[in-house]
């Protein structure tokens, strides 16, 4: 990759402690999945490490993780809310794998009904969650009005750690619930108006 994507891939079974280090204080690295854990038991972690890695352009903006649930989980990211430079960086990141995959005789897993095709049943369609991190102290406070305020506008309140954790100091990952039926581009404007919203009800709360 160039310009804006260009930067390191590390493979998982080869890193040195410094590297792990930084990928780990950067939220970067993936671990192995437990031995309990439901997609240990259907065959996802054999063979682990091997085959596996980390991709990250040099502003760290954008990440690919390589078969670590997925065959290639594509993540664009930002800190200053710019939606719309982060999903031009997604598109841009989907599109130029594509290419490349292409150019070396394969695909990506699709299907004309169900969209693409992965680990997990609730991400066919577009595979697309579209999330912001917001800090919601008052909606915080009911945990179960928020999930019913997101539900409202087809979203879904994840804890600051992701899915089943906690939303330390009041901070929510609020992210589009729908994968399916719907464009990349709707999606993502659902969670844009969405979160509008839901931040209007925090303030009026306030």
């Amino acid at each position: 990759f160039t310009g804006d994507l260009k930067g390191t891939y590390y493979k998982l079974g080869g890193l040195t402690d410094e590297q792990r280090t930084f990928l780990r204080s950067n939220g970067f690295l993936f671990q192995k999945p437990k031995t309990t854990n439901l997609l240990t038991n259907a065959g996802a972690a054999r063979f682990w490490p091997e085959s596996r890695g980390i991709f990250h352009n040099d502003s760290k903006t954008a990440l690919a993780w390589c078969n670590e649930e997925d065959h290639c989980r594509i993540i664009s990211m930002s800190k200053d809310g710019d939606v719309k430079d982060v999903f031009r960086r997604f598109a841009l990141l989907s599109d130029s794998l594509k290419q490349v995959a292409e150019a070396q005789g394969t695909r990506f897993m699709t299907s004309p009904k169900l969209g693409f095709l992965g680990t997990c049943p609730s991400n066919l369609g577009t595979g697309l969650r579209a999330s912001v991190m917001i800090k919601l102290p008052y909606l915080n406070r009911d945990p179960r009005l928020l999930e019913k305020v997101c539900a409202k506008f087809d979203l879904q309140p994840r804890g600051s750690a992701g899915e089943h954790s906690a939303a330390v100091g009041g901070k929510w990952d609020i992210s589009n619930k729908q994968r399916i039926g719907f464009t990349e581009v709707e999606l993502v404007q659902k969670m844009v108006e969405g979160v509008t919203r839901i931040i209007g009800i925090e303030e009026m709360l306030a």
